[in-house]
């Protein structure tokens, strides 16, 4: 972050407190919404894994006995992917409470 500040700072001439303050104001923003956009991107990626996997495991190419063993793996995975779903919801509420 201090590198795209000096940076910037080095290509204007003449920058006065509040510039540079501002400069460092929108890199923060800049660096928080790439944070949500990737934890929005996660939250996607873990629900539609989940979907995915309920979908595969109907598919009738499956036998009964494989679906039996994959049960307890199973019931991890989508404990796994529904918290990291439910986390993403929870902060995001909490963050436009606050």
């Amino acid at each position: 972050m201090s590198r795209k500040i000096d940076r910037r700072i080095n290509q204007a001439k003449e920058l006065s407190k509040e510039d540079v303050d501002e400069i460092q104001q929108l890199e923060e923003i800049e660096i928080e919404e790439e944070k949500a956009d990737a934890q929005r991107r996660m939250a996607w990626v873990a629900l539609l894994s989940m979907i995915a996997f309920t979908v595969v495991v109907f598919l009738p190419f499956f036998p009964d006995e494989r679906i039996k063993l994959l049960g307890e793996l199973s019931a991890l995975f989508y404990i796994g992917m529904a918290g990291i779903v439910g986390a993403y919801m929870g902060m995001t509420a909490y963050m436009s409470r606050r």
